[in-house]
């Protein structure tokens, strides 16, 4: 191991701030046997392993096989062991996608749509950088670049530079995942905004997406997002799956299965009870899945309000929604109907579609294909 690496792995050991290492925890040799049995053809598996381990540390998870085995899958489905990986086509297909958005705006979509084309000049315009671009970070710099020429031609590039506009500016950037685990810039973001004192600035905020596009990023932020919650699934499978669809939804879908049932009728086992604008909020319409518990409620005289059945649900994103009234009383109420306890978890129903998805891929797809890796890893001698 080189002295540099070293040092860096002593350090992230020591600013952990968690408990000693355990019996089986792993080391970096046997991580990066553990990652060339994944990715033959990786490069620097070492410092891949040692980042891996180091991210563990730092957010005082446990670096066994179980928690190493899943975070090598994640990475392998997700990009081949590749910091930022390249996207067949992605310049393209993100053109088709971007004309065909502002296809459907009258009038506005076509003036923007020559603006990209001639602007900052016809020789570089934004649209050729689009076309061009072959990773998530070649589209996210050409963002930045319009927000910043936007800025300055308007006249605000002091207040996006001051970070006044950030949040409503972040929430129109289409590159929403990023680097070697697809880690939602989302949840990025709202890590990083929780470890510092002051309010983020837009320069910091392209700081976090930066770092994504690291090895040693991707995994810092793609480890808790995987890993750093309790879950009471008894098979991995439903936690990668979340890793897709978002935190708790492979439960979440079970109870939707369990409120269609008591209802009477057909509802989207998405994992999704509620709706959400892109910064998290909870939006005020209301759901078929809320629909759905309102009207078995009343069918079955469970005593449910309308006000508690909805506080109830804006509790679906955290381990405290099994604590919930609602929770319980549906569940209750189909073991008394069926004669049989409600299953925990299933794999949500989602169909997946992005200009980097090439072919039919689903949320139950991706998470069999990460559980098939995390078997073959475990299972590695």
């Amino acid at each position: 191991m080189q002295p540099g690496r070293l040092l860096l792995f002593v350090i992230a050991l020591l600013l952990g701030g968690g408990p000693a290492p355990a019996a089986g925890s792993m080391g970096v040799g046997e991580t990066a046997r553990l990652i060339r049995h994944a990715e033959k053809n990786v490069g620097d598996a070492e410092g891949w392993a040692i980042d891996l381990i180091s991210a563990l540390t730092m957010h005082q998870l446990d670096p066994g096989r179980e928690n190493v085995c899943a975070v090598i899958a994640v990475v392998d489905q997700e990009s081949g062991f590749v910091a930022d990986p390249a996207v067949p086509g992605l310049g393209k297909l993100s053109e088709q996608a971007l004309r065909v958005k502002l296809g459907k705006v009258p009038v506005a979509g076509g003036v923007a749509l020559r603006w990209l084309e001639h602007n900052p000049s016809p020789q570089a315009s934004f649209m050729a950088r689009i076309r061009a671009a072959r990773t998530e970070r070649d589209l996210d710099l050409v963002y930045r670049a319009l927000i910043d020429h936007a800025g300055q031609k308007s006249g605000l590039s002091e207040v996006v530079q001051l970070g006044l506009l950030n949040r409503l500016i972040e929430d129109k950037n289409e590159i929403d995942t990023a680097g070697s685990m697809q880690v939602s810039v989302k949840f990025a973001l709202d890590l990083a905004r929780r470890r510092r004192w002051l309010p983020m600035m837009l320069d910091d905020v392209y700081a976090v997406r930066d770092q994504l596009y690291t090895r040693q990023g991707g995994l810092y932020y793609g480890v808790p997002q995987l890993l750093a919650y309790e879950t009471g699934y008894a098979r991995k499978i439903y936690r990668f799956a979340d890793y897709n669809a978002g935190r708790y939804a492979s439960r979440n879908a079970a109870f939707q299965q369990v409120l269609a049932m008591l209802a009477g009728t057909d509802l989207a086992l998405d994992g999704d009870l509620l709706r959400y604008g892109k910064a998290g909020e909870v939006l005020s319409a209301v759901t078929s899945s809320e629909k759905a518990a309102r009207a078995a409620s009343k069918k079955l005289a469970l005593g449910l309000t309308d006000a508690e059945i909805r506080d109830d649900l804006s509790h679906e994103k955290n381990a405290d929604f099994v604590s919930t009234r609602t929770f319980t009383a549906f569940r209750g109420a189909y073991a008394r109907k069926t004669g049989k306890q409600p299953v925990f978890a299933i794999l949500p129903v989602i169909k997946l579609s992005s200009p980097k998805i090439r072919h039919s891929m689903t949320t139950r797809l991706f998470a069999e294909s990460v559980e098939k890796r995390y078997q073959a890893c475990m299972a590695a001698k």
